[in-house]
């Protein structure tokens, strides 16, 4: 690779080390190394954007007339950069990809076209794991993209006898199998893996291809198949389908039963299935699950011990909701707890620095998929946790928020007492100090969560890398309708879900995102008008900017009421003031 490669990926791996803010102390030296890290990650991120602008993306412009050479470093940068086990970056990863193809297609180089069109599928899959969970146009087209890539390499199958490249052979078949990766329905992902597995064992294409991997593609068909397992439990499946199903089930799940020390990731499915066919019933299954758990080692941040210690708890909390005679067994219930505890030292323990997309893929499940109930700590509780570890310097910008929401929320009650109290708990309390602790504590808290949905997509290293790209920033804004979903599905954090919903929506309602949120319709309305407020303007000031100008220029964006305190000069210096602690 060339120099300015290696210098792109040292900083992004110093800047994800840097973002880590969970384990230090609220002090006065801890507040002094954080500033440091901040400017030091502002200072990578301008060497980043600088190394991209000079070298890369003059690199992407002549590639029509680059070496060898140099299409092979950038082949082995994007390989470094997204290697399917670390997602460094997956979008220079994408961006290599997509115009190694449009040269391919342009040189009518048909055996690169078919390699490239894998490339660009893996890399578009990556980068959707992002929305998983969020419904939305965008989502479908996203994944309809990355299926048409895999679709058109497949399509490549019937001339595999003429193809002379055994490589180019492999990609086609790959890609065959991995369009079921890119559908959303189950029935599908089925017919696709039968017509997978009835190509790969066919001798035909074995005598055409004999160095390919075989077996490895039939064991990753029967694994992809296997995942497939919620489908039996419906009346959808032909007895075909079915019993291809329960075939995959135990080519891949039973050897690992035989094990002396096998991989739970296998282990456990296979204990799912035999729950879901009857075999076993449900208390025998959490048993099972309960000893893989405590087993696993909490110390090492090995794949086997990972799936145990952080996706088979959210698994166990999805089983005692879905079966209500389970929910008040104390026993299941505190096992929970413990599972829960054990999960959240994981991920609090950490070392994310390396990029780790299984990591970010746990992210989503416990986010999604968390089970609050009596006895277990809350969503707020682990969130909160989560958002400390995970959101870096962008924590330490919701602190700032924080004090600015709280100030204007005390001069907006001082001024007019009944100005919250659209907001039900507000407008149920009438002891005025309580009524203004409380208002404290549910704007600190709205302030915290504003970007709660920017969890789950894995872009806190990223907008400290470098700038989004054009489909980062549309995936990026779908942050407001994720955080809304998952906010509003708890009890302890619905009262915040507005806020993550609409603080970039514009108060007048002729512009921002998302288009679905109506501000008259929200009970929270008044909160969320301050913190898009003030998000903006701690997003936006800085020394050099005139904070009146600044607000200006956006006026139609705001609350009239918000902006004037904000202009009046008694309070305007004092916001200053917190704008620049």
């Amino acid at each position: 690779m060339q120099e300015y490669q290696l210098r792109y990926i040292d900083n992004i791996k110093e800047i994800a080390a840097l973002l880590d803010v969970s384990k230090g102390e609220d002090n006065e030296t801890e507040k002094i190394r954080r500033l440091a890290a901040k400017e030091k990650i502002d200072d990578l991120k301008k060497e980043n954007i600088e190394l991209l602008n000079r070298y890369f993306f003059t690199c992407l412009d002549e590639l029509h007339t680059a070496s060898t050479d140099t299409i092979r470093e950038l082949e082995e940068f994007g390989d470094v950069l997204m290697d399917w086990k670390n997602n460094l970056d997956c979008g220079i990863y994408l961006l290599i990809h997509e115009s190694l193809l449009t040269l391919y297609r342009f040189r009518k180089d048909r055996n690169n076209t078919i390699k490239e069109l894998y490339k660009v599928g893996m890399g578009m899959y990556y980068q959707n794991r992002s929305v998983q969970g969020v419904e939305s146009k965008l989502t479908n087209s996203l994944y309809f993209e990355a299926e048409m890539m895999f679709s058109e390499a497949a399509s490549y199958l019937k001339y595999f006898e003429e193809i002379d490249d055994e490589e180019t052979k492999g990609y086609i078949i790959r890609s065959l199998a991995n369009i079921a990766i890119c559908v959303r329905d189950l029935k599908k992902k089925v017919e696709i893996g039968l017509r997978v597995l009835k190509i790969i064992q066919d001798p035909y294409y074995k005598q055409l291809a004999p160095t390919l991997p075989w077996d490895v593609f039939l064991q990753r068909t029967h694994q992809q198949m296997s995942s497939n397992r919620a489908v039996m439990s419906r009346g959808n499946l032909s007895a075909d389908e079915l019993a291809a199903v329960l075939e995959s089930c135990q080519y891949v799940f039973e050897p690992e039963a035989h094990k002396g020390d096998p991989n739970v990731r296998w282990l456990w499915p296979f204990y799912e299935m035999e729950y879901s066919c009857g075999f076993v019933d449900i208390d025998t299954t959490l048993d099972r699950m309960e000893k893989l758990i405590l087993d696993a080692d909490e110390h090492t941040f090995e794949l086997s011990d990972m799936y145990a210690t952080c996706q088979l708890p959210i698994y166990y909390g999805t089983l005692l909701r879905r079966n209500e005679n389970l929910r008040n067994r104390q026993k299941r219930l505190r096992f929970l707890k413990e599972a829960y505890d054990k999960m959240m030292r994981v991920i609090m323990d950490y070392p994310f620095e390396e990029g780790i997309d299984y990591f970010n893929y746990l992210m989503v499940l416990i986010i999604t998929d968390y089970y609050e109930t009596e006895g277990v700590p809350s969503y707020l509780e682990i969130t909160s946790k989560l958002l400390r570890k995970l959101s870096g310097i962008s924590y330490l910008r919701s602190l700032k928020i924080q004090k600015i929401v709280v100030y204007l929320c005390e001069i907006l009650l001082k001024e007019d007492p009944s100005f919250f109290d659209d907001i039900p708990f507000i407008n149920d309390e009438t002891d005025p100090e309580k009524k203004k602790e409380l208002l404290k504590s549910y704007g600190e808290t709205c302030a915290l969560y504003c970007d709660f949905g920017l969890l789950k997509m894995n872009m806190e290293r990223l907008t400290h890398t470098r700038n989004l790209l054009d489909r980062e920033y549309e995936i990026y804004k779908l942050h407001t309708i994720s955080g809304h979903d998952d906010l509003s599905e708890r009890e302890s954090t619905k009262i915040y879900a507005d806020c993550a919903y609409g603080h970039h929506s514009w108060y007048n309602g002729s512009g921002g995102y998302p288009d679905s949120y109506v501000r008259s319709e929200s009970p929270y309305r008044q909160m969320t008008d301050v913190v898009a407020l003030v998000s903006y303007l701690v997003e936006n000031y800085d020394d050099s900017k005139d904070i009146r100008e600044l607000i200006d220029k956006e006026k139609r964006r705001f609350s009239p009421i918000l902006t004037a305190i904000i202009m009046d000069e008694e309070h305007l210096q004092t916001v200053i003031d917190l704008l620049n602690q």
